[in-house]
């Protein structure tokens, strides 16, 4: 008689326990691994390059942020004890022995002390603006870009993965805190004490000067734009640790913010996401859940006017668009004057492209390699129509037909959010989406004159509607601030350096296919699709679906109707039994709210129950 195939896991899962290879229990480590041609004497320098470059995200001034109270108590809003309260995570206080770890892009090296500026946690950088020469606190792709998972003793970072941060607490309460060192005397008292030490004792002479008495007017001004921040970006779905209604919010910024439209005029947010894991993305045929964008470099430009950038699109109403956009080639207006760092961005994505995809940790509970190879036939059959296959290899049909210069990229599968079934939310609130076409819809028109408007009929040349599509207006603006820096003197000269066997203009040209990724050519605008891509790594990405509305993959294989209503999330322990958080946390997910449905996506609900053992035993390969 055969043992049950749940009990006899349920058995190998115990023995593992018993028998796992301990790591230093006081120790964090990382779960992704490095091309080892980023180690320089035992230093990650990409990875360094990865934590530390900022990229022209500009929260609040800097000198205010360090210096500021929390709300209800006289500890500093920026010390470690507060920050880890929003999920934010920090590397190991205590330095690696060099001389008995071997360091060389391995998973589940230590994390390093190093990785970290000012004892900020990681992702938080000090971002000296390019258009004022002020330093800010700026928030880099690491922020919401790295996850935590511990199991038993054991703690693992995943870099590239999805934050466990819950960033609009964040943003509600360092509003509080600010407002309550403005109106509280005695913390104001206070607040100014610090600030002029701070200043007088920190001096930047490479950024524009800080006046040490001006205290107040800096903390006014840091009052105004979080506060208003928060405001313009009001939720009607809590978005809790792990989430983020980013999309939303990126189009309230430019649409309302940066249009300087009044904020009366901003769209509630709707539609919160997991945060989506990165690794590997620059090698996919597009680069957006919705692939509104397909080269990184606009999508990351992108993200940064969202969090806390800005791109300045408020027109004069008395001038003609053309004019205005003449007088901003000439530089006689502010008009797409704009905070995103390109170069970095680039740097960050060369960065990222050397990570690895997280591996199943040594500490877990061994993987049944018969299992899995049965699991992989499954998954063959029945995962890899739309979620290719990469892990072991890039095949030939696994890639796209070469684009204008030969480059190919990982397929992806498209599918409108009605065939896939999932909450409508994301795809219906935002992909529909339209605001006021302005300055933006002017660009789209001169570049594009003959295209015809399929609401009606009318070539963009001849008129252009008053309201677009705010998602396609979005990519006119980046598309537009990263057209503006690669005009730049600074810019040829970099492309002069990287291609000394060009021509000025052919080795422009060449390094703007580089910061594009080779992805250069305008593919089909689908903003009510979804994209299905390969799931590497995927056992450290939940929870799943794009709304983060179903807590396991082995809830995921459930019909939709049987998973769980409703599960804590917030907790960083993990259920290495249905690959996923355990169900634990201070914030409550229900899925019977609009925005939260667990509905859909019911591919492989129909297996049989060893089959999607086995699928679930190979996911941890993957």
């Amino acid at each position: 008689m055969k043992t049950p195939i749940k009990i006899r896991h349920t058995l190998l899962a115990c023995l593992a326990l018993l028998a796992m290879p301990a790591l230093a229990s006081d120790a964090i480590h990382w779960m992704n691994s490095w091309d080892q041609s980023c180690y320089d004497n035992g230093t990650n320098t990409c990875r360094e390059e990865w934590y530390k470059t900022p990229q022209g995200s500009h929260l609040l001034k800097w000198e205010v942020f360090l210096n500021i109270e929390e709300e209800k108590s006289e500890s500093l809003f920026s010390s470690r004890e507060s920050l880890t309260k929003y999920g934010f995570l920090y590397p190991e206080q205590a330095a690696y022995d060099t001389a008995g770890e071997h360091y060389d892009g391995s998973s589940e090296e230590r994390v390093e002390r190093y990785l970290t500026q000012y004892d900020l946690p990681l992702g938080f950088v000090k971002d000296k603006s390019e258009l004022n020469s002020r330093n800010y606190l700026g928030l880099t792709c690491a922020a919401c870009h790295t996850g935590k998972v511990t199991y038993g003793a054991n703690t693992y970072y995943v870099e590239g993965g999805q934050a466990n941060a819950d960033m609009i607490l964040f943003l509600r309460k360092l509003t509080g805190a600010l407002q309550a060192n403005r109106n509280d005397w005695r913390k104001l008292k206070r607040f100014k004490s610090r600030f002029y030490k701070y200043v007088m004792q920190n001096r930047d002479l490479s950024a524009w000067p800080v006046s040490a008495l001006s205290a107040t007017a800096y903390l006014d001004s840091a009052i105004d734009y979080v506060a208003n921040y928060y405001a313009r970006n009001q939720t009607t779905v809590e978005n809790g640790p792990t989430r983020l209604d980013a999309i939303g919010a990126i189009l309230n910024q430019v649409h309302i913010e940066h249009a300087g439209e009044d904020n009366s005029k901003a769209t509630p947010l709707t539609a919160p996401v997991s945060y989506p894991y990165i690794w590997n993305a620059s090698s996919l045929e597009c680069v957006q859940t919705n692939c509104l964008g397909s080269d990184p470099i606009t999508r990351n430009t992108g993200e940064v006017l969202g969090v806390f950038g800005s791109s300045d699109i408020d027109e004069d109403e008395n001038i003609p668009d053309s004019l205005e956009l003449i007088g901003m080639k000439l530089g006689l207006n502010t008009l797409f004057d704009a905070t995103p760092k390109v170069d970095n961005l680039y740097r960050l994505e060369q960065s990222l492209n050397m990570a690895n995809a997280p591996t199943w940790p040594s500490t877990f509970p061994a993987i049944d390699d018969g299992l899995a190879a049965h699991g992989k036939t499954v998954y063959s059959e029945n995962c890899a129509g739309c979620h290719m296959n990469v892990s072991d290899g890039i095949d030939d049909s696994e890639l796209t037909a070469p684009n204008s210069i030969g480059r190919r990229f990982t397929k992806v599968t498209r599918m409108h959010y009605t065939e896939v079934g999932t909450d409508e939310a994301f795809a219906a609130d935002y992909g529909l989406r339209k605001e006021k076409s302005g300055i933006l819809g002017a660009v789209l028109a001169s570049q594009r004159p003959d295209e015809i408007d399929p609401e009606t009929g009318i070539p963009f040349g001849e008129s252009f509607p008053d309201t677009f599509n705010a998602l396609v207006l979005l990519g006119i603006d980046t598309r537009v601030v990263v057209a503006n820096h690669q005009e730049t003197l600074g810019f040829k000269i970099k492309a002069a350096q990287a291609f000394p066997n060009l021509s000025l203009s052919d080795a422009t040209a060449a390094l703007i296919v580089e910061y594009a990724g080779g992805n250069i050519d305008q593919q089909e605008l689908t903003p009510t699709s979804y994209r299905a891509k390969p799931l590497d790594g995927i056992a450290f990405t939940g929870p799943f679906l794009h709304n983060g509305s179903v807590r396991t993959l082995e809830d995921l294989l459930k019909a939709p109707k049987d998973r769980p209503t409703s599960f804590l999330i917030g907790s960083t322990d993990y259920d290495t039994a249905g690959l996923g958080y355990v169900n634990g946390g201070d914030f409550l997910l229900d899925t019977s709210i609009r925005g939260n449905g667990k509905e859909g996506h019911s591919y492989g609900t129909e297996l049989s129950g060893d089959d999607k053992t086995a699928l679930l035993e190979y996911m941890k390969t993957l």
